[in-house]
């Protein structure tokens, strides 16, 4: 009888919830480690419940949770220091719930930490070099420096870049805590005369980041409960860190974003409206630029935070902020910048194609063939292939039909910048509130615009609504000039020095056949920016940026098939198409489409 092979099956898992990971997770312990460890106090529950709801866990699997972690009690923790300054540990020694002695006793065994190990010299080295022979995790502060460079920091002999080497090959999990040996930190900022890099820049190992200069408490010790608990590294971000602490800006949690939106700004340091709540963006915050939850969790016993205590946030949690934000205590600028360093992350230059049809008919028929989508911006038109059903067809035979064109009209929008202002007006007393703001230093703007008639001038001409909003921010002679005042839009955009975009917000919504662009937010947002002192390229570029998010995010929940195909005069703009591409490239091909002269 022929055997039967098995080797080429594949069984397909279903993904696991977080509870059914947690469970599996305690049976495994329950049937191969004894507990060493007790936590079912009450004031060890408490501590445990309230990081368990920081990192997302519900407080139903409390139970389920610290029964882990008392099979977890054994599992040591090493603490390797390189080139820092030592904040990270600052900030983990000032932890409060639960204190640090319980922390480094009790549950996270803190087997080698240079500041409070009681043993020094050979003793110490002795602590480090038995530590390969038991299961650890690794956490690590501070970049690393190589090349000629390699001995600027040694340990008993040996250079940081081979211990760090020894250590990360054999630990259960490697945590980069703090900016430093998530980026390289202030040592590898322009001319990096240490020659100091990432830890992930160095090795091959998968290298969590928890960023920060320092970051806070809660962010150590939540991800390292998050690997006891699950054994696995939580969900990163496309910079590896932690979606649960980074995936939303600081700008989006502040206490003070009510009075960016309002345009209320601190004009400088002594300024009295700094304890009424202003925003700090006119004095240099990089809040809406960093990506941290420092306004939730703070700092010192969640006493306060930069912004709370006065200062803007200098972006300590992004790669390269040293280079790249400019002058720490002004808003970024062409004139603020220096040169941008593009290492972390690169600047996406979208895989685009760009392909000549001899006319609309041969473009549409490829489009519905391809199963893809034509964004048209000149006409103001989407055409989406779909397979229509009706009625009459069985389901069974649907695969077999032939896509469909649907046919989507982009609906009217209002261009006058005076009626903009108007209807901003009009918007509650927030929005009352910044058209004030907007009037008052904004002047040599609203002088211009106060010059237009009165009259509504509502289009679905891109190029002409981007006029409305260029002659909102910088002011407009004539409704005629709507056009050009769009392609100088466009023309700025590309001139902007950063590729951080400010968020603006505009959104794509779809009903019956028709698509309505949100732009109540983003015009709000964009005025905010201005006052604030974001220079016009910036916000420019956050415009041009903005909007082809705002498409790419509308295609992506089509979940297209084919390619992507794009028309009109927005193609030529760098920032709308890398934005436009971003999410989209990966899955399909993006093609600019155009049409040869007869």
């Amino acid at each position: 009888m022929e055997a039967t092979s098995t080797q080429n099956i594949t069984t397909i898992k279903p993904l696991l919830s977080l509870e059914d990971k947690l469970l599996a997770r305690l049976e495994s312990l329950r049937q191969s480690k004894v507990k060493s460890a007790t936590l079912s106090d009450e004031t060890s529950r408490a501590w445990i419940a309230k990081n368990l709801a920081l990192i997302g866990v519900p407080s139903k699997l409390l139970d389920c949770c610290v029964e882990i972690l008392e099979y977890m009690g054994d599992m040591r923790l090493v603490w390797l220091h390189l080139q820092e300054c030592t904040g990270c540990s600052e900030s983990l020694l000032r932890t409060e719930e639960p204190g640090f002695d319980t922390l480094i006793f009790d549950i996270f065994k803190l087997h080698y930490h240079d500041l409070i190990l009681a043993a020094s010299g050979h003793n110490s080295q002795k602590v480090l070099e038995s530590i390969s022979q038991t299961p650890y995790i690794l956490l690590v502060e501070g970049s690393v420096s190589m090349g000629a460079q390699e001995q600027y920091i040694t340990l008993a002999g040996k250079s940081g870049y081979e211990e760090a080497a020894h250590l990360i090959a054999h630990a259960q999990a490697v945590l980069a805590v703090g900016t430093c040996s998530s980026y390289g930190g202030i040592q590898s900022a322009h001319p990096n005369p240490t020659n100091s890099f990432a830890l992930y820049e160095v090795f091959p190992q998968e290298i969590m980041h928890i960023p920060g200069c320092p970051p806070s408490d809660k962010n150590i010790i939540g991800n390292l409960l998050y690997v006891y608990l699950l054994g696995e590294l939580p969900p990163l971000d496309e910079l590896k860190r932690p979606l649960w602490a980074y995936a939303k800006s600081v700008h989006d949690l502040c206490e003070r974003r009510g009075a960016f939106l309002a345009g209320d700004f601190v004009q400088s340091f002594d300024d009295p409206s700094m304890a009424q709540g202003y925003c700090l963006y006119k004095v240099g915050c990089k809040g809406p630029y960093s990506f941290n939850n420092c306004p939730k969790v703070k700092f010192n016993a969640k006493t306060s935070w930069p912004v709370q205590a006065g200062h803007g946030c200098i972006g300590c949690s992004e790669p390269n902020f040293w280079d790249n934000f400019g002058l720490i205590e002004k808003p970024i600028s062409n004139e603020s910048i220096k040169g941008f360093v593009p290492k972390f992350p690169p600047r996406l230059e979208p895989r685009i194609t760009e392909v000549a049809y001899c006319d609309e008919s041969a473009l549409l028929e490829e489009v519905r063939i391809n199963g893809g989508v034509l964004l048209d911006l000149d006409s103001s038109v989407v055409s989406y292939a779909v397979q229509k059903v009706d009625s009459s067809v069985s389901l069974e035979s649907t695969e077999s039909l032939e896509p469909v064109l649907m046919r989507y009209e982009l609906a009217a929008m209002e261009a006058n910048p005076a009626l903009m202002l108007s209807t901003l007006e009009s918007k509650g007393k927030q929005g009352s509130r910044l058209a004030q703001n907007y009037k008052t230093y904004l002047e040599s703007s609203l002088a211009r615009v106060r010059t237009l008639p009165t009259t509504s001038h509502s289009t679905n001409d891109m190029l002409a609504w981007l006029g409305g909003c260029y002659g909102l921010l910088e002011g407009l002679e004539s409704l005629e000039d709507l056009a050009q005042a769009g392609a100088e839009l466009l023309a700025k955009a590309e001139q902007f020095a950063y590729p951080h975009i400010s968020p603006l917000g505009f959104k794509c919504k779809e009903s019956s056949e028709m698509i309505t662009l949100d732009s109540s937010k983003a015009l709000n947002n964009m005025l905010a920016y201005r006052i604030g002192g974001l220079d016009s390229y910036g916000v420019c570029f956050s415009i041009a940026s903005d909007l082809g998010s705002a498409f790419a995010d509308l295609l992506l929940k089509w979940q297209i098939q084919g390619s992507i195909y794009v028309r009109g005069k927005m193609t030529t703009s760098k920032p709308f198409m890398r934005a436009l591409a971003k999410p989209l490239h990966t899955k399909h091909t993006i093609i600019i489409a155009q049409i040869q002269d007869a």
